[in-house]
C-alpha cells in the first residue's frame, strides 16, 4: 500500500513536471509566435506610416506644384520644360534689364526691390523739389496777394477820393444850379415886378378922375410915389366919411322896424353882389333842374342856395335876382346840378344866366361872425346852435371875432321879449351890446359886409316865418315842386 501510494505520488509528480514543462514550452512557443507576429505588425505599421508619409509628401508636392503653376500662371498640364521656357521668354520680354546669371524669381524680386528703392529715392528727391517749388509758389502767391491787396487798397482809396470829388462836384453843381435858378427866378420876379410896376404906374395915372378937384392938380405934379400918397389921403378921407355915415345908418336901421324899412327903401341902389360865381349851361324843364358851370366846385355843398341874375350886368344888385336855385349834386370838378326853387314865367331862367351867392367863393372858406341876440323862432331863447348848424351845412364856420379873413358879419339886432317892444329878453348883458357895437365897427373899418338876420336867412333859402321852436327847415331839403305859376316861390 505504501508502495502504491509512492508510485502514484511519483506518477503524479512526473505528470506534474511534464505538465509544467509542456506549459513552459507552450509559453515559449506562444511568445515566439506572438513576437514574430508583433514584429511583422510593427514592420507593416512602419511600412504603412512610410507609405502615408510618402503619399502626404507627394500630395504636398502636387499641391505646391499646383500653387506654383497657379502663381506662375501656367496650366496644370504644362511640363517643367515648358514652364522654364515660358519663364525665360517672360524674363527676356518684360525684364530685359535683369542681367542675373541665374534667372529666378527670388533674384528678380531682389532686383525689383532694388529698382523700387532707387525709384523711391528719386521720387523723394522729386517730392523734395516739388515741396520746395510749392513753398516758393506759396511765398510768391502770398507776396502777390499782399501786392494785390495794396493795389486794391490804393484803388479803393482812389475810388473814395473820386467819389468825394464827384460828390463835391455834384454839390457845387447843385448849388450853382440853385443859385442860377434863384438868380433866374429873381430876374424873372424883377422883370415881372418891373412890368407890374409900369402897369401900376399906368393904373395910378388913370385914378386921377376919381380924385376931388383940389387933389387932381397936386396929383399931376407928383411922381408915382407921391400920386399914391395923394390917393391914400383921398381914400382915408372917404373911409372916415363912409364910417360916419354907416354908423348913422346902423343906428337908424336898428332903432325901429318902420324906420328901418324906410331907410332901406331910400338907400341908393349900389348894394351889389361881390361877383358872379357861375353860369347856367343847361335848363331841364322836365324835372325843373339846371346845370351850373362854376369853374371849380371846391367847397360847394348840396343844399346851398344860389340867386340867378341877368347876365348883362357883371355886378347886379342884390334885389334884382330873377330866380333861386338849390344845389342838389356835384356833377364834376366844375359843374353842379341844382333844382329850381323860384322863377317866373315872364322872366324864366335861361342858359347863360349868372348865379351868385355871398356864402361861397371858389377856393375861399366862408367865415361868419354873428353878433346881437340870435332869435329865429318865436320863443325868448337864443338860437345860436341852430344858426351854427345851418352855417355848417353850407360848409361855413362861425367865428367869435372879426378878422381880415371874415367873409360876413350877421347882425341879429338887440333882444326883445315876446309881445313887448321895449323890454329886452333876460340873459342879455350890457357887455354883449358893447361887443356887438365893437364887432360891427371893426367889420365896417375892414370893408366887411354886415347883413341883418333876415337877409342872411334869405341867403340860406329860409324865411323867419317858416321857422318855429320845434323844427328848422334844412336848406338842403328836397321838395317836390308844385305846378309853377307867375311869381310863385317853390
Amino acid at each position: 500500500m505504501a508502495m502504491s501510494r509512492d508510485t502514484t505520488r511519483t506518477s503524479l509528480t512526473i505528470a506534474l513536471i511534464v505538465f509544467v514543462l509542456l506549459t513552459f514550452v507552450l509559453a515559449i512557443t506562444t511568445y515566439l509566435v506572438f513576437t514574430k507576429q508583433f514584429d511583422a505588425e510593427k514592420v507593416a505599421v512602419d511600412a504603412d506610416i512610410r507609405t502615408r508619409e510618402a503619399k502626404s509628401e507627394l500630395e504636398t508636392a502636387i499641391a505646391d506644384k499646383s500653387k506654383l503653376q497657379e502663381f506662375l500662371g501656367v496650366p496644370e498640364d504644362t511640363t517643367i520644360e515648358d514652364v522654364e521656357t515660358e519663364i525665360n521668354e517672360t524674363f527676356e520680354k518684360k525684364f530685359g534689364d535683369f542681367n542675373g546669371e541665374q534667372k529666378n524669381f527670388l533674384k528678380l524680386s531682389d532686383w525689383l526691390l532694388g529698382a523700387i528703392q532707387e525709384k523711391d529715392e528719386q521720387l523723394k528727391v522729386l517730392e523734395a523739389d516739388k515741396s520746395k517749388l510749392d513753398a516758393e509758389k506759396t511765398a510768391a502767391m502770398q507776396e502777390a496777394e499782399k501786392k494785390l491787396a495794396a493795389l486794391a487798397a490804393q484803388v479803393q482809396e482812389k475810388e473814395k477820393t473820386a467819389t468825394q470829388q464827384k460828390q463835391a462836384f455834384d454839390e457845387d453843381r447843385s448849388k450853382s444850379e440853385v443859385q442860377s435858378n434863384d438868380l433866374l427866378a429873381k430876374q424873372k420876379t424883377a422883370l415881372q415886378g418891373s412890368t407890374r410896376l409900369e402897369s401900376l404906374i399906368g393904373e395910378i395915372k388913370t385914378a386921377k378922375q376919381y380924385l376931388s378937384p383940389s387933389r387932381q392938380t397936386k396929383f399931376e405934379a407928383q411922381e408915382a410915389e407921391g400920386q399914391l400918397r395923394v390917393l391914400y389921403d383921398e381914400l382915408k378921407e372917404r373911409k372916415e366919411t363912409i364910417e360916419k355915415q354907416n354908423e348913422v345908418l346902423a343906428e337908424l336901421r336898428v332903432s325901429d322896424k318902420a324906420l328901418q324899412t324906410a331907410v332901406l327903401a331910400a338907400t341908393p341902389k349900389d348894394n351889389r353882389v361881390d361877383g358872379i360865381d357861375g353860369r347856367i349851361i343847361n335848363v331841364n324843364e322836365a324835372d325843373r333842374s339846371v346845370l351850373i358851370d362854376c369853374g371849380s366846385t371846391q367847397g360847394l355843398r348840396t343844399g346851398m342856395v344860389l340867386f340867378v341874375y341877368n347876365p348883362i350886368d357883371p355886378r347886379p344888385e342884390l334885389g334884382s335876382k330873377k330866380g333861386v336855385v338849390e344845389v342838389v349834386g356835384i356833377e364834376s370838378s366844375s359843374v353842379a346840378k341844382a333844382r329850381v326853387r323860384q322863377d317866373s314865367t315872364h322872366d324864366p331862367i335861361l342858359s347863360g344866366d349868372a348865379v351868385a351867392t355871398s356864402l361861397w367863393a371858389r377856393g375861399k372858406p366862408f367865415e361868419s361872425v354873428i353878433v346881437g341876440f340870435i332869435q329865429i323862432d318865436g320863443d325868448e331863447k337864443q338860437d345860436q346852435e341852430r344858426l351854427a348848424e345851418l352855417v355848417a351845412r353850407v360848409g361855413g364856420t362861425l367865428e367869435t371875432q372879426v378878422s381880415p379873413s371874415t367873409t360876413m358879419v350877421v347882425d341879429a339886432g338887440l333882444p326883445k321879449k315876446k309881445g313887448t317892444a321895449k323890454d329886452r329878453a333876460p340873459g342879455w348883458r350890457p357887455a354883449d351890446e358893447v361887443r356887438r357895437d365893437r364887432q360891427i365897427k371893426e367889420a365896417r373899418s375892414l370893408g366887411i359886409r354886415v347883413v341883418g338876420l333876415d337877409a342872411f336867412l334869405e341867403m340860406l333859402g329860409l324865411e323867419r316865418d317858416s321857422l318855429d321852436s320845434n323844427s328848422l327847415t334844412s336848406p338842403g331839403e328836397r321838395r317836390a315842386p308844385p305846378v309853377r305859376g307867375e311869381n310863385v316861390a317853390y
